[in-house]
This record gives C-alpha cells, structure tokens and sequence, in this order.
C-alpha cells in the first residue's frame, strides 16, 4: 500500500466516527494545552496550571464575593464565565476551581473541533469540506491560543459552535429539541459575551425566512429557541433593576471598565479612535500613545511624538491637544494633589468629547467610514495578531518552521475566508437558506465592533474565527474541485 494511502486510511477516516475525531481532537489540543502550561505563562493565581491576563479577576473576584459576601460584585460582567467557576468554586479553592474550568475549557474545544466540522458536513454534503474543516481548526494557532488561558474567549467559542451545530440539525432532522439546545448554548454565549445578542436576531430571521415551514410553525420555532434566553435575561434584568434601580439589559460599563468610564480615559479612547488611531496595522504605537497614555506598571512610550496631519477642525488643533498630553501626564505624578487630579478630570473629559463631537461632524467620511474599515483590517491582521502567530519561537529547534506554518493557515483562512463570507452570503440570500447562519456569524463581529460600538480588539475575532474556517473551507475544496476538473479535462 502506497504511503500516501496509508495516511488517507488513519486520517480521513469516516466523518460519522466520532470516537476517533474526538480523541483526535483531545490529542492535539491536550498537546498544545500542556505546552502552555509546561512553558510557566504568566498568571497571578498561585498555583494555577494556564494563564491568566490582566482582566481574569473580572470574572473571578464577583464569584468570590458572591460566596463570601453574598453580593455579585463587581457586576460589570454578565455571569455566563463566572457561573461555571462557581460550579467548581463551590468545592475547590480559588486554583482549583481555575484548573477545573480550565480542563473543562479544553474538553469543550477539543469536542467542538469535531462538532463544527461535522455542521459544515451537514450543510454541504462533502467529507472533504469536513475534513477541511476539522483539520483548519484543529491546526490553527490563532484558535488554539486561549484554551489555557482564565478568560472568556474559549468557552465562547466552543458554546457558538454547539449552539450553531444544533441550529442547523434542526432544519434537517426537524427535531424542536434541536432548536431549544441552540438557544440554550446562545443564550449562555451571550452571557459570557453580551455582543452575541446578535446572533439571535441572525438566526430568528432565518427562521422566519424558511419556505418550507408555515407561520404557526415558525412562531413555535422562534419560541423554543428564545425561552431560555428570555428567562434568563428577565432574571438579569430583574437582578440589575433590584441592584441599580436601572433597566440593564447586558453590562453596566458597555465596552469599558468602569474605573475608564469614570475617567477621561474613555472619552481619550473614543477620540482617538474617530480616525482610527488606536489601530495600528504595523509596529508603530497607536495614536493613543502619543498622549502618554499606557497601562498600569508599564513604562511609557516617549519616542511616539507624532499624530496624524489630517484629524485637526476648527474646535482644536496641534497646541490645543498638547495642552491636553501634558494634564495627562500630570497626572500620573503621584504628589499631584486631589483638587488638581478633579480639574484635570473634568477637563480633559470635556475637551475630549468636544474634540471627538466635532471630528464627527466636520469629517463623517473618515468617522464613519475609513476609521471603521481600518479596525476591521486590525481585527484581521495587526501587531497583536502577529504576537498571537509568532508563538511558535518559543518551540526549540523548529520555531521558525512552526511559526512560518502558524502564518501560512492564518493568512489562508483569512483571505479565502473573507471570499467565502461573500460567496456563501449571496447563495443564501439567492437561496433563503438556513446556511447563511455560517457566513453572518463572523460578518456581524466584523461590522458591529468597528461601526457600532467602535471598539476592537484583536481577541473579538477569536469567537467567530472557527466560522471563518468554514467559509475558508468551503472555497479551498471548491477551488480544489475545480482545479481537479480542468486538470482531468486537459489530460
């Protein structure tokens, strides 16, 4: 038997065996899972096995509080990460209970690796897309990043992609059960990210869309897949109002944290970003950094020392923004008295929303228009991203190798997944098709962030990045395809 046949015969087994996918997928992400822990991340849990990042406590310390104090707090997350850390916090100590979600956490991505690409074999009909698919994802460096990391981004991912696999058994084995589990797997995705509230509109309206059912059906349809969601999200709603005397349907911050809201850090931000300098698609800083802004215990960027020519109007120009850059840093003098810090607050607060309001006014094109389509190339492809794929470095003797591999399937299923989200948008619009849940998913994060909420981080498009694969998948066997098909036609 050629070699080439004995490596199709162990790796492009049945799709319908999922004993071996399964432990297939345990195995690679067990693998990188330990090389995490074995390479001693940086973590600030004594005794955790992963890592953490700066924002980890935001989810944990509520839980803690909770159990000591019998106060979720502070609340400026949703619950949907934390109430899977008090499952276990309820019979470990704080390192236990992290370690525990953290297996969980791989359990579930190794299961979901198998899960999306058997939806993607469900929705095209092909082994080979499935075979695209389960091997995209599972070697992609981007996806297997945040599996040992306390945060939310992989249990957000692996919820989407069960929540979607059920989604699309229920149009084609037309079991209600099927849609109740997508909605239950929705509903604690948003949960853990709030922006996801999306997606039950996406999927609502594809139901709505459906020729084949009539509208008594649709309406129970739309019932089964929400009722948790609604029971859910009333009894948060309920919480907030008790708590605040505030109607608060998701976070009580929005995008920020509220140490940033409650200072000019905020309106610094939303400035800056009016023309999309808080981007940076190469290795200069951010426009940000020119106003000395930087996080707590690092040092500060003092040879940025230029903004753009093109953002002044007619309420400020280059003096009246280094008057603000020098209060800034001011302020991080830590003999400045607390009537001066106040003033400054106050000042720079003012001034930062004046200057953004008319940015927005006097150049809509670059507000609404070039600084958002420069986020989303950041979100696709910026400095963080590159600090994502050069992680194979660390790896002794084959670094370069494995980091030129890291970039070669990120670049790929980028460019061909962007293809894909086109192509597979119109054939289901063409269509009216349930498969349009594939190709909206990862459009939606890549509009809403930049256009409507105007914030963006590289780490947003880790939850949709396995939905991207599918729509890579699908161009790469079609391009395959029909390379094969002239190939036998001219020979």
């Amino acid at each position: 038997m050629e070699f080439r046949q004995i490596l199709k015969k162990i790796f492009l087994k049945n799709p319908y065996a999922p004993a071996f996918w399964l432990m297939l997928g345990f195995i690679v992400k067990g693998a990188l899972f330990l090389g995490v822990v074995f390479n001693h991340p940086y973590h600030d849990i004594a005794g955790i096995w992963g890592a953490t990042m700066g924002d980890d406590s935001s989810y944990i310390v509520p839980i803690d509080n909770l159990l000591k104090h019998g106060v979720y707090s502070p609340d400026y997350r949703m619950p949907g990460y934390g109430a899977v850390y008090l499952l276990f916090r309820l019979f470990f100590r704080q390192a236990g209970a992290c370690n525990s979600l953290l297996v969980l956490q791989l359990i579930l991505a190794a299961t979901s690796v198998y899960y999306l690409a058997l939806t993607a074999k469900y929705l095209f009909k092909k082994d080979s897309i499935f075979y695209a698919v389960f091997y995209l994802f599972l070697l992609s460096s981007f996806s297997n990043f945040f599996d040992a990391y306390i945060g939310s981004e992989s249990l957000c991912t692996s919820l989407l992609i069960f929540s979607i696999y059920f989604f699309v058994r229920y149009f084609q084995a037309k079991k209600d059960k099927y849609l109740f589990f997508s909605g239950l797997f929705a509903t604690w995705a948003i949960f853990t990210r709030p922006v996801f509230i999306g997606l039950l509109a996406i999927c609502c309206l594809l139901i709505l869309i459906h020729k084949s059912t009539n509208f008594k059906t649709k309406s129970k349809s739309i019932f089964l897949f929400l009722i948790v969601f609604v029971l859910c999200e009333g009894s948060w709603i309920y919480r907030n109002y008790e708590t605040h005397e505030q109607f608060l349907p998701a976070t009580t911050s929005g995008e920020f944290y509220p140490e940033d809201v409650a200072s000019y850090l905020q309106p610094l931000f939303e400035f800056t970003e009016s023309w999309g300098g808080v981007c940076s698609l190469t290795n200069k800083p951010p426009d940000i950094n020119w106003f000395q802004y930087h996080y707590a215990g690092q040092t500060p960027i003092t040879h940025f020392d230029s903004l753009p020519d093109n953002i002044y109007t007619s309420a400020y120009n280059k003096d009246s923004l280094l008057r603000l850059k020098k209060m800034i840093k001011d302020l991080q003098n830590p003999s400045i008295d607390k009537a001066t810090v106040s003033a400054y607050q106050f000042e720079l607060q003012t001034k930062f929303n004046q200057y953004g309001l008319a940015f927005k006014r006097e150049k809509p094109f670059v507000y609404f228009v070039k600084a958002p389509t420069k986020m989303i190339c950041a979100m696709l492809y910026c400095s963080i991203t590159r600090n994502y794929l050069n992680r194979g470095q660390s790896v002794p003797i084959l670094g370069s190798f494995i980091t030129a591999i890291n970039y070669l399937i990120y670049l790929t299923i980028v460019l061909s997944g962007l293809i894909g989200i086109l192509v597979l948008t119109i054939s289901g619009i063409k269509k009216l098709s349930y498969l349009l849940v594939i190709p909206l998913t990862p459009l939606y994060i890549l509009l809403v962030h930049p256009f409507i909420f105007r914030f963006f981080d590289t780490r947003f498009l880790m939850p949709v990045f396995p939905f991207l694969i599918v729509c890579s998948a699908y161009v790469l066997v079609e391009l395959g395809e029909r390379i094969s098909f002239l190939r036998t036609r001219l020979l």
